[in-house]
């Protein structure tokens, strides 16, 4: 595939503070053994793009320990491969980025010499499966200076403002933009990916040096609608946006429902990859009982599991209750504890007979190495 991937490991992370304290976005654990940068990263892997830029911003120890050397992704080469730019200052630009266009002012260099015709950008906090051939395909049919991937999806006033909405006209083309609105009902809601010519993004961040422009949505996007030829690219496959505490833990137990895992997991365009880890099977002990949930490897259970999602190496003792909770990677749950509607990080000790509740709305959280 002739195109350039660059991918944003931070865009919105003030509005994941608990998630995204001490990890950068990208690194945030879902599903049990992925991280979120999995999904944009297979989604270019699968879709033969082999040149990947990621832009970190802070906290991207975590991140690049996960990256490696890419080989998980087949993407540790001599040409090509996955590189990870940490934030720099250069010129007028100091300390970290603000937004996507101020931090490609700062890999200018990088997207001038590279050779790929089109670039593919795309955020770590939306979760889809897409073969990007197509979009670069309609790309190319429309004659499009910006093909913007979107989806319908239903809104209200509290999740819009995380969101860029479209309207088309009947040949596809946007006419209407909007970055961060208050509204509700039915929309075109971006996805955060969008496709260019190589040449035309240089072009669009050296105006954007010029201008001291440093926000894509709402200084090319929104402000350019009349004037570029931006396209909308549908996507109708399942989709979850990661932009809140209580989205991550809406989205990751609806992953307890087959069909949503077939749609993200099993889709036809191809798999999520990620790490690889030598973890031993899950050890299920005689008083282990568990249902409807997601267990990752490398774990002991000897208590009861339900509507859950375990990530690797969790031990959960004798006679421990887990319902509608989420538990990160290396947790304990001591003897006879007791857990409804709970978030734990990763590294989190509950002792013995611990009772925690949250709501389905309103989940409890305990952060990264805590003992409760």
């Amino acid at each position: 595939m002739n195109a350039l991937g660059i991918i944003f490991s931070d865009m919105q992370e003030w509005s994941l503070t608990e998630l995204a304290s001490h990890r950068s976005i990208a690194a945030i654990p879902f599903g049990g053994r992925y991280r979120l940068i999995d999904f944009p990263l297979s989604n270019m892997v699968n879709s033969g793009i082999s040149n990947i830029c990621l832009i970190t911003k802070s906290n991207y120890r975590s991140l690049m320990e996960h990256i490696g050397s890419g080989k998980d992704w087949d993407l540790s080469r001599k040409k090509g491969g996955i590189i990870i730019l940490p934030p720099f200052a250069m010129g007028e630009n100091h300390g970290l980025f603000q937004g996507r266009l101020d931090a490609l002012k700062r890999v200018l260099d990088y997207i001038s010499s590279a050779s790929e015709k089109y670039v593919v950008l795309s955020d770590c906090d939306m979760i889809y499966n897409i073969n990007l051939k197509d979009v670069i395909k309609y790309h190319v049919e429309k004659n499009s200076d910006i093909t913007a991937v979107y989806t319908k999806f239903a809104l209200d006033e509290k999740s819009s403002v995380h969101e860029i909405t479209y309207e088309f006209d009947e040949t596809g083309r946007a006419n209407d933009i909007l970055a961060y609105p208050v509204i509700s009902g039915i929309h075109n809601v971006g996805l955060n990916t969008w496709v260019m010519n190589r040449d035309f993004l240089i072009s669009v961040i050296r105006d954007a040096i010029a201008r001291n422009s440093k926000n894509f949505s709402h200084d090319v996007l929104a402000k350019k609608v009349s004037s570029l030829r931006i396209y909308g690219y549908e996507y109708s496959g399942y989709f979850a946006h990661i932009d809140s505490l209580q989205s991550y833990y809406d989205n990751s137990l609806k992953l307890l429902d087959k069909n949503n895992l077939q749609k993200l997991f099993y889709s036809e365009t191809g798999p999520i990859y990620t790490k690889t880890k030598d973890s031993s099977p899950t050890k299920y002990c005689s008083n282990a009982n568990v249902k409807n949930s997601l267990v990752a490897s490398g774990c002991t259970i000897e208590g009861t599991v339900e509507n859950s999602i375990i990530f690797r190496g969790v031990k959960i003792g004798k006679n421990a209750v887990i319902k509608n909770s989420i538990i990160m990677q290396h947790g304990i749950i001591g003897e006879n504890a007791k857990l409804d509607s709970v978030i734990t990080d990763t590294d989190v000790k509950v002792t013995n007979g611990r009772v925690l509740f949250g709501y389905s709305n309103f989940p409890f959280f305990i952060k990264k190495l805590s003992t409760v």
